[in-house]
């Protein structure tokens, strides 16, 4: 107990979070959602671990100039000056800050996407060296982890767990390719116009400059703004992070969570249901947000910048219309129609499902449960009613769609966020209309 009290619980924190990122990308993203979770993990656990959603430990600066050296030859530091000290370092790639005064050269495409060759900031992005090999070992493991646990519980099987890692391998080994992220950017910016019209939700990405983009290295717009970390947690942690954020000084700490909050469930909602191209790595370090005034005598308004675009999903028609039609299900208090829509278009053999009335009944019973607290973050814990789900799935042998179990895991990750910010929030209420909208397109 002394040994604890004085040091040995930092002591013990340091070492798992060295751990952590010694292990790879895929334990870090874990630690990175675990951190967003204060409803299922005590408050000290998800402190301890939220260091991980701003920053993991850098590559050198000797090995971003290598890398530099090999994509646009030895003459590019006399158009791009970086710092050496990186903004941020994620599990797969770190960002520098720089100023380009003209075209860089090597071998890359003849076409010159950037407008003008003035000095501009920007922001270059690197891949951390041997993150492919990272990603590699990590998947190898799930591999083997998932094939121990289907070997020794048989009912796991029904969770759909081998198509689950199938389907995340297919999504996180992009990551390690920083070509498929300067796509989804231009993907999303297509999606949300406002930096261009100014019109629509005010929610910003960093704009790709091209043909600054190969494999392990990308060049895109400098953005600004502070971390969503700044607001996050209880109101005390708030108020002290306020103090220091420049960008609100006259702006209540909870009237701005509460708008923040809004925009970060109408962006996500957006995605899935208007767009169906999914952001799926939305925890608070890839948030960050800013204040300004839509005009001279306007009022200031909160916009988001969402950084690290590298994950994204977009299912197939089928699947869409599935999840769409299991969360309009959901969301109408309508339990039982759900769960024989999950038994119906069951990617398994459905004559192996167990008692499937009495599936039916529970999903009905575990919705209306919920319905009857209402949709608002701060009273739906929709990562156990999902976990619930995923329990009386099991216990049934009812297996689940991948994509049903992928954008699940989106919307608990966000959720963890949403009921930080805006606890108060009617999830029902924000995704009806875009719901709405789904339901008549995918009929």
């Amino acid at each position: 107990w002394m040994c604890w009290e004085h040091g040995g619980e930092r002591w013990m924190w340091r070492c798992i979070l060295a751990a952590l990122q010694a292990e790879g990308p895929i334990a870090i993203k874990f630690a990175q959602w675990a951190s967003t979770r204060p409803d299922i993990l005590p408050r000290s656990v998800c402190d301890h671990l939220s260091p991980l959603q701003a920053s993991v430990r850098p590559h050198s600066f000797r090995q971003t100039k290598r890398i530099l050296t090999e994509t646009f030859g030895p003459a590019w530091e006399n158009s791009l000056q970086l710092e050496a000290e990186p903004l941020g370092s994620g599990c797969m790639a770190q960002v520098h800050r720089g100023c380009l005064h003209g075209p860089l050269q090597g071998q890359l495409p003849t076409k010159q996407d950037v407008a003008s060759e003035q000095p501009r900031n920007v922001a270059v992005k690197v891949l951390h060296p041997g993150a492919q090999d990272k990603v590699d070992l990590d998947l190898e493991v799930m591999w083997r982890m998932v094939g121990l646990i289907e070997a020794f519980w048989p009912p796991s099987r029904f969770l759909a767990m081998s198509e689950a890692v199938m389907h995340f391998e297919s999504f996180v080994r992009p990551q390690a390719d920083l070509r498929i992220e300067a796509d989804n950017l231009d993907m999303f910016n297509n999606n949300f116009p406002y930096r261009r019209t100014g019109k629509g939700l005010r929610v910003i990405f960093p704009e790709v400059l091209r043909p600054y983009v190969t494999k392990d290295l990308l060049v895109e717009s400098l953005e600004d703004g502070m971390p969503l970390q700044a607001v996050l947690g209880q109101a005390s942690r708030a108020n002290s992070a306020s103090r220091d954020c420049k960008a609100a000084p006259a702006t209540a700490v909870e009237e701005l969570r509460e708008e923040v909050g809004g925009l970060c469930m109408d962006a996500f909602l957006k995605m899935l249901f208007a767009d169906n191209f999914i952001h799926a790595d939305l925890h608070p370090g890839n948030i960050h947000f800013n204040r300004r005034q839509v005009r001279d005598s306007g009022p200031m308004q909160s916009e988001l910048v969402i950084f690290d675009a590298g994950l994204a999903v977009q299912m197939s028609p089928k699947d869409r219309r599935n999840f769409v039609d299991v969360f309009y299900a959901l969301t109408t208090n309508d339990g039982k129609r759900a769960a024989q829509l999950m038994v119906e278009r069951t990617p398994g053999d459905r004559s192996l499902v167990r008692n499937e009335d009495e599936f039916v009944a529970s999903v009905g019973q575990l919705v209306n449960e919920v319905c009857d607290m209402g949709f608002s973050l701060g009273k739906v814990r929709l990562g156990e009613c999902f976990g619930r789900m995923l329990s009386l799935a099991c216990d049934h042998r009812v297996k689940l769609e991948t994509s049903f179990v992928t954008v699940a895991t989106s919307i608990i990750v966000l959720e963890g966020v949403g009921r930080q910010l805006n606890p108060i929030a009617d999830l029902a209420a924000a995704a009806r209309p875009m719901l709405a909208e789904a339901v008549a397109n995918v009929w």
